[in-house]
């Protein structure tokens, strides 16, 4: 009997040890998530489930590391103008990206909601309703894959889903070495890309290096022909004139295009003489987001492959 009491009071002290050893590390898990922003830091007590989103790259953001998003702005605009990912089938309309409706956004309870920059005034107002975290991707000095690189990692630490990222990250990089091998060897050795956007054949934008498409290209290892000054977006714009310059390159350029500035655009006689119309080398692209995150410049990696694999628009 003497032998059973003493070990169950080993027994008792082992276990007694044992909780006191599991308590500090269930502690330590529960320690809340600190991330900073562009107004400071945000913290959750645990990740976020609930996520409203206020611009386009978020959304597609949210939705390649797996959680979709309670509440997005613009939806209706974003199956026009970013196509893919697909949004989910249900969630709360904000409205506007420039004005998200306040009685919209409390209805969907989220736990954290996204802004970048251009929301900054309304930040107060939004803290109201949940924490609210900024990080902007396009800004003066922000080279936009870079930025939109270090955006998907801390919404994926806010959400939960680190490991997530990184591999979704790791996946990116692989495909976007793929996709530059494919491109450099169609332009050949001394080609070089011109990306642009016709807004009417008087105005068009044409991507520089900090640009998603930019940016994207140089992880590709794609030469750029243009190298002048942008916009904090990324472009410069100009007439059919900005495109001179660079006519020597090979010209992707981007949809939607109205069918009326295409045939102004077409049928000018500046258009007819550049080098690269004469000689066969400009391609048209399907719908990419030119201000998302890493989602829409994968696709535009993507579709950019496929399009100069596909042969020159006739």
């Amino acid at each position: 009997m003497a032998v059973l009491r003493f070990s169950i009071a080993c027994l008792c002290l082992i276990c007694l040890g044992g909780v006191l050893f599991i308590l500090p590390g269930t502690a330590a898990m529960a320690d809340p998530i600190v991330i900073e922003h562009e107004r400071g830091t945000v913290t959750l007590d645990q990740p976020a489930k609930r996520v409203a989103v206020t611009n386009w790259a978020f959304a597609e953001t949210l939705i390649a590391l797996g959680l979709d998003p309670v509440a997005i702005a613009d939806p209706a605009d974003y199956r026009d103008w970013v196509a893919k990912p697909e949004l989910p089938d249900d969630f709360i309309d904000l409205g506007q990206r420039g004005s998200p409706n306040m009685e919209a956004l409390r209805k969907a309870k989220p736990d954290l909601i996204l802004i970048s920059q251009e929301l900054e005034m309304a930040y107060e107002n939004l803290s109201t309703v949940a924490p609210v975290m900024m990080l902007s991707v396009y800004d003066d000095g922000n080279v936009a894959f870079d930025a939109a690189t270090g955006m998907l990692r801390k919404v994926a630490r806010a959400i939960g889903r680190e490991d997530a990222g990184a591999a979704y990250l790791r996946k990116v990089d692989a495909q976007l070495g793929e996709y530059g091998n494919r491109v450099r060897d169609i332009l050949g050795p001394d080609g070089a890309l011109t990306v642009a956007s016709f807004y009417s054949e008087a105005n068009i934008a044409v991507f520089g290096a900090p640009s998603l498409y930019g940016s994207v290209l140089v992880r590709m290892n794609v030469p750029l022909a243009y190298q002048g000054d942008v916009s904090k977006w990324g472009f410069a714009r100009g007439g059919l004139e900005i495109l001179a310059p660079l006519a020597k390159s090979t010209l992707v350029y981007t949809n939607p295009i109205p069918d009326v500035i295409h045939e102004k655009a077409w049928s000018s006689p500046i258009w007819k003489i550049m080098d690269f119309v004469r000689n066969n080398r400009v391609y048209e692209l399907p719908v990419v987001w030119a201000y998302g995150g890493v989602p829409s410049g994968l696709r535009f990696a993507k579709l950019l492959t496929e399009s100069l694999e596909s042969g020159p628009v006739r």
